[in-house]
């Protein structure tokens, strides 16, 4: 993984109500955004176990290769 100060920066809208607050990290390298999955968590106002759960999903469904989304250093 690159360290935050060697990161590409890129543009990020994010919609949300009037009297929210959404704060999150966010690394872009090579025209991909990554998170962990506790900062899904965070972002989507649920725990770990609940992203998991989605993102076995999409990978079983083959909307995604696991592979190709998951840092093999966090594996």
């Amino acid at each position: 993984m690159i360290s935050l100060e060697n990161a590409i920066t890129g543009n990020v809208i994010v919609y949300q109500a009037e009297n929210e607050f959404v704060s999150t990290n966010v690394l872009f390298k090579d025209e991909t955004f990554w998170m962990t999955q506790k900062d899904m968590g965070h972002l989507f106002d649920v725990n770990v176990p609940a992203i998991s759960k989605h993102l076995k999903n999409i990978f079983d469904s083959g909307e995604l290769d696991a592979l190709a989304v998951i840092s093999k250093m966090e594996t």
